[in-house]
């Protein structure tokens, strides 16, 4: 019988969608090894029982997150996907499952650098697979936690407790849940970064890296930090700025700036250019005349995916919901104000 599935693609044909959900069913080794893509896959049924492979996948340009289980035990040999870490979180353990020739252990996140690598698969295993581009990470993390993430998957072991390997299970869950509820997300691309941005957080989040304890730098030493992150900030896409860049274009550590913003603003970086990115959303919203865009379009284009929690925060610092403020009649802006000219001139924030 082979493979059967669904994919919901969210703008025109895939190669113009920025992101992809779907769902395989497979009965067949051969099969499942042709769908298996990004991974070089030789699987060989070693159990009783019929094979019976399920996923349910997101795909985007930097990361594939996708839940499987299978039916009947199998042995996997493959060839890791060129460019990308992998990790496998286990969801439903199954009691002969091993990795690398190691038993599935409670101490860690199995993973692996691009290479070749064995696996037995237990007949009712279900884990929850991610890949990572590795050009997405050096992006996103410092140069010490690249370094320390490489160095554990060279082990094939991303350190973590048992506790946090199974919250990090469930909020991969709750992403795919998300994705697949509402995949018209994935057609905009500011939605399918911020994706890809909380993957990495969320994941990178859930291990136990080495932390070097840092020690404050001199106040001059953090506020022109800061000022340069300020600098930052004005100009950059919002959408897509992370910790990491912006620390990268502070010339400070993440710690050294955290300390120069909640001395400045009292907010973390992160939670500062959130605000900034809620404020302009209320401006798009209230900019909107009703009928023309919904609160989901504009969110989508702004970055949000999580509505729930956007709805949340919002209600918090505006004391009603976004589709009140949709709602709300407009009157136009008043004059602007522009030392030294004589005329309202207004340059916005970009990518907000």
């Amino acid at each position: 019988m082979g493979a059967s599935g669904e994919a919901a693609e969210c703008a025109g044909s895939a190669a113009a969608t920025p992101g992809l959900v779907g769902i395989q069913d497979t009965d067949d080794p051969c099969s499942w090894e042709r769908v298996s893509q990004p991974w070089e896959v030789l699987a060989t049924p070693i159990g009783p029982g019929p094979f019976r492979n399920h996923k349910t996948f997101l795909a985007t340009p930097n990361c594939i997150l996708y839940r499987e289980s299978f039916a009947s035990r199998v042995r996997v040999r493959v060839l890791s996907p060129e460019g990308m870490l992998a990790c496998a979180i286990a969801v439903k353990p199954g009691s002969y499952t091993t990795y690398c020739n190691r038993p599935l252990h409670e101490r860690g996140v199995p993973a692996s650098l691009p290479g070749a690598a064995e696996a037995v698969l237990d007949a009712g295993q279900m884990h929850i697979m991610v890949l990572l581009r590795l050009s997405l990470l050096g992006r996103l993390l410092s140069a010490e936690q690249m370094a320390a993430i490489e160095a554990a998957a060279r082990s094939h072991l991303l350190p973590a407790s048992p506790m946090a390997v199974g919250r990090l299970g469930q909020w991969l869950d709750g992403i795919l849940a998300r994705t697949h509820q509402s995949p018209a997300m994935l057609r905009h691309p500011a939605a399918v970064d911020a994706i890809e941005r909380e993957l990495v957080v969320g994941v990178v989040g859930q291990v136990h890296l080495s932390d070097r304890r840092e020690q404050p730098a001199p106040r001059a030493f953090r506020q022109r930090g800061f000022d340069r992150a300020i600098d930052c900030i004005r100009y950059a896409d919002l959408t897509i700025l992370d910790n990491a860049s912006l620390c990268a274009e502070a010339g400070v550590s993440r710690r050294t700036l955290e300390y120069a913003f909640r001395e400045n603003l009292g907010l973390s970086p992160m939670t500062f250019i959130r605000r900034l990115r809620l404020h302009a959303l209320r401006r798009t919203l209230l900019a909107s005349s009703l009928g023309e865009s919904t609160v989901t379009e504009v969110a989508y284009h702004l970055g949000f995916t999580q509505l729930g929690r956007l709805a949340c925060d919002y209600r918090c610092a505006f004391g009603e919901s976004p589709s009140v403020t949709l709602a709300r009649c407009y009157g136009g802006d008043a004059p602007l104000f522009s030392p030294g000219s004589t005329s309202a001139i207004a340059v916005p924030l970009r990518g907000l």
